[in-house]
């Protein structure tokens, strides 16, 4: 048996072209849906608890062991414990004015006559689209079961410090749960700015232990180059990293892009500090989103973005919805990513070939 938990976005927050609806038709494959388009009308992602009497942790249709695992309120609607719940269906979504392509997951409770007649709401794949952008419905599917399920580690899931980082600013390095708002931290673009907003949310052993995507990330001294960073450094998974590599340069077409820790695991030098049972995740927010020094290291600071922000992904505002939700971030002032952000398989890509090349990944000083 396996617990887990995902984020998804219940379909009152979803928008489809056309009088379309999410629900399902005859065969529930998604198909109604290609030619649409579909515009998430808020980042207000809700946490779901599975409980697998299987042995996977893949969330797919078909799976009469997927269950959830505790009475749950999800878009406003209540549902038992052992409620199934299943990936009715998945799609692909194109943003016209990027190019970006979203894979998406229609999530199915359990509840209707037939079981698969209703989509309950969407969960995302690597990351989430932008909110407030109609998307096109460019293909759909049944499933995802098979070859095609999705790990819970693959949904789009919870950016940001552990105490006793060492924050870069003007006057030197600052532990950040010391850090005010108000104060100057070195940015790598703009100079010294001011903190607007400082986020803090504690995870204890119990929340730590429902869900993986709490586990911080420890990237070990020296991963990312000498000094990079100075000493071990723990950071939430979706928290981003500056590399620098020729490798970015040659795939991505830049040389310095954004990747979440997460999607740099090597199991040696970045890993899961699997040891860590509770911890405190503070964000740190500008007037803009910087490149910031943690350890030595840069990297992202916090990011509300808002409508705008259409090519970049959403894990961010889906922590903070989650972390802190008496913070309205869809009326965050909307800001231009930093650099670029590399999507999961990009990073993997870089974080391989700088393995097996010898060539470390390195951020700037």
């Amino acid at each position: 048996m396996a617990n887990y938990s995902f984020w998804a976005l219940g379909k009152s927050q979803v928008s489809v072209s056309g009088g379309g609806q999410l629900d399902g038709v005859s065969q529930g494959d998604g198909s109604h849906l290609v030619g649409l388009s579909i515009t998430l009308n808020s980042n207000s992602w809700e946490q779901i608890d599975v409980r697998d009497r299987g042995s996977d942790t893949n969330f797919d249709d078909n799976d009469g062991n997927q269950r959830l695992n505790g009475g749950q309120s999800f878009d406003g609607v209540n549902y038992s414990n052992n409620t199934r719940i299943e990936a009715e269906y998945e799609f692909m979504l194109l943003d016209p004015s990027t190019g970006l392509t979203y894979r998406v997951i229609s999530v199915n409770f359990n509840n209707s006559s037939p079981t698969y007649g209703t989509i309950e709401g969407l969960a995302f794949v690597g990351e989430f689209p932008p909110v407030g952008v109609a998307l096109e419905v460019i293909s759909a599917q049944e499933g995802p079961s098979g070859g095609t399920a999705v790990s819970q580690d693959d949904i789009a899931a919870p950016p940001c410090f552990t105490p006793g980082t060492k924050i870069r600013t003007p006057n030197g390095t600052r532990a950040v749960e010391t850090l005010e708002v108000g104060d100057l931290v070195q940015t790598m673009h703009n100079g010294a700015q001011p903190l607007r907003w400082i986020g803090r949310c504690p995870v204890g052993p119990d929340k730590m232990a429902m869900s993986a995507a709490f586990v911080p990330v420890r990237i070990c001294a020296g991963a990312f180059g000498q000094g990079h960073p100075r000493r071990d450094l723990l950071v939430s998974q979706q928290h981003r990293i500056l590399i620098r590599s020729w490798q970015a340069e040659v795939i991505l077409g830049e040389r310095d892009v954004l990747a979440a820790a997460v999607h740099l695991l090597n199991g040696a030098s970045v890993s899961l500090a699997m040891d860590v049972k509770e911890t405190e995740y503070f964000h740190l927010q500008f007037d803009q989103h910087e490149v910031i020094y943690s350890e030595g290291l840069a990297t992202e600071s916090f990011n509300p973005g808002a409508d705008a922000l259409a090519a970049i992904p959403w894990e961010s505002q889906e922590e903070l919805s989650l972390l802190f939700p008496e913070v309205d971030f869809t009326q965050g002032t909307p800001m231009t990513a930093a650099c670029r952000i590399a999507k999961r398989h990009e990073a993997q890509v870089l974080a391989r070939d700088g393995v097996s090349l010898h060539f470390p990944l390195t951020s700037r000083q």
